[in-house]
């Protein structure tokens, strides 16, 4: 159960940390026209009041039911499916068993890693309301970083 959890959890925050860091980088067409300049949580609020973040809920929750749910029934019945296995593997990882607890054993450090760094930028927005990017290239002396002697 906490294998199967701390794996789902690193892959989506290994999706937030991205896309944290792109919305700072690249505006999606058609974006600005609806949301404007929000970003991370402004851009929370905004969806929430617009609604397509109860979508999102539901499209979600109906994904988890799907494919959560025969999971759970295999793991108490006592398979030996390995969690977070759904049986995706378009490159073929699992042919080769070192490269497949290789790339495990990677995939689950950088959820962790993926984990805290989420952790770091909500909580760093809550404090200077800017985006990681976007506080790098506002640094004062960015380029310079040494005080003049």
């Amino acid at each position: 159960w906490a294998r199967e959890a701390e794996i789902k959890h690193g892959r989506v925050a290994m999706l937030a940390a991205t896309g944290m860091i792109v919305q700072d980088l690249y505006v999606f067409p058609g974006f600005k026209d609806e949301f404007g300049s929000a970003a991370m949580l402004k851009l929370h609020e905004k969806a929430v009041l617009q609604g397509s973040m109860q979508q999102l809920l539901v499209w979600l929750g109906l994904l988890e039911i799907i494919s959560g749910v025969p999971a759970i029934i295999q793991t108490l019945n006592g398979s030996d499916r390995q969690p977070g296995d759904f049986g995706f593997d378009p490159l073929n990882c699992s042919q080769n068993p070192d490269t497949l607890a290789r790339r495990q054993l990677t995939e689950l450090k950088n959820g962790r890693l993926a984990m805290i760094a989420v952790g770091g930028m909500v909580h760093h927005y809550l404090l200077v309301g800017r985006g990681p990017i976007e506080f790098i290239q506002n640094i004062p002396n960015f380029k310079d970083p040494l005080p003049p002697f």
